[in-house]
């Protein structure tokens, strides 16, 4: 097995890479960008596998099964064969609007979202089973619950009509489009995450703060403690490990804060710095995210470092790229994908992926 931060799969693109997703078993690796073209790859040996879409990719996602490749992109989503590439079915969601994000839900249906609009699809036939119109804009990110029945939005009214210093976390049945909590900080929500039960959503806002409340009815149960007592580090990303045990936030002044997800009091942070050392210069974090045993975090940042560290804040690498798009974990743990500027990486975990 190679050592932990060996880069395993180096993906050029033709500009960057903004969307990766890795099939359910691990064993193949999808990138896409502003150069149309999304690429298929294995992780181990295969045939590589081509596909030419009708924009910028922005986002990739593999269906529960491995068998299908769910794609957005400036100007529509799109359902493929992900051995093939061949196209199921494609179309805009409404006129005049680009695609940001796609998953699956846990029953196989499409999630896809512009920046007003979430639309839930069959997955045999495209056709547009529910809509949930965000007003005012803009959609910053959503995150779907495990088993696939409610949406959580960040939604960003810093953009649109009224150009107001605002925003809202907001969570929606996908079922009926029904709104059952809304939480309110004192600016733009920039990234929502759910619990892995589905009860809770941590989200992390323009005003400066992290928060964790109810999905039911939107109670907030905690705001960050350590957000009256330290610099501002404006977090913009963040994750839940898959236990609902701690949460991961990344700011801006260049740490990973891993916070009790009951309490929301810090456990570690990353880098660790030595009492009395000069300021390093931090980068601002980009992308967080928690390995599938909950073990070990990753964060990305600007000044062009990956790391992966435990939960008492211990390096296990830190890797050099350029600077990170997007970022997450295979299924099985063992790989790390990675967007960048000009491309996409596997990096191989080594023995972090063990249970």
């Amino acid at each position: 097995m190679s050592e932990p931060g060996t880069v395993a799969l180096e993906v050029k693109h033709e500009g960057s890479c903004q969307a990766i997703a890795f099939s359910p078993d691990g064993k193949r690796f999808a990138s896409g960008g502003t150069d149309t073209l999304l690429r298929v790859r294995s992780t181990r040996i295969g045939t590589p596998l081509d596909m030419t879409v009708g924009g910028a990719v922005t986002g990739i996602a593999f269906s529960p099964d491995g068998g299908k490749l769910a794609v957005a992109d400036s100007e529509q989503v799109s359902l493929r064969d992900s051995t093939t590439g061949t196209v199921a079915w494609q179309g805009p969601l409404a006129p005049g609007t680009s695609l940001n994000t796609v998953r699956f839900g846990s029953d196989g249906r499409v999630i896809a979202a512009t920046d007003t609009l979430i639309a839930v699809l069959d997955q045999a036939s495209g056709e547009i089973e529910q809509r949930i119109t965000v007003d005012p804009p803009l959609i910053a990110g959503l995150d779907v619950s495990r088993d696939g029945t409610r949406v959580a939005v960040a939604v960003d009214e810093r953009h649109g009509g009224n150009h107001r210093d605002a925003g809202s976390a907001r969570v929606h049945e996908l079922a009926t489009g029904t709104e059952i909590g809304r939480l309110t900080p004192g600016n733009a929500v920039f990234a929502v995450a759910f619990a892995p039960d589905g009860t809770r959503v941590l989200c992390c806002a323009a005003d400066d703060t992290t928060r964790m409340f109810e999905a039911q009815d939107g109670r907030q149960v905690w705001s960050d403690p350590d957000q009256a007592n330290v610099q501002p580090t404006f977090p913009r990303c963040l994750a839940f490990d898959p236990k609902g045990k701690w949460t991961v936030v990344g700011g801006a002044d260049g740490f990973a804060r891993v916070l009790d997800a009951d309490t929301g009091v810090e456990k570690c942070r990353v880098p660790k710095l030595e009492p009395g050392a000069p300021d390093p210069g931090l980068g601002a974090v980009t992308d967080v995210a928690f390995s599938p045993n909950g073990k070990f975090a990753a964060s990305a940042s600007i000044d062009n470092v990956v790391r992966l560290f435990n939960l008492d804040g211990k390096e296990l690498y830190a890797v050099p790229t350029e600077e990170v798009l997007t970022m997450g974990f295979s299924a099985d743990g063992r790989w790390l994908g990675v967007g960048t500027m000009s491309g996409a990486l596997v990096i191989d975990n080594g023995e972090a992926n063990q249970g």
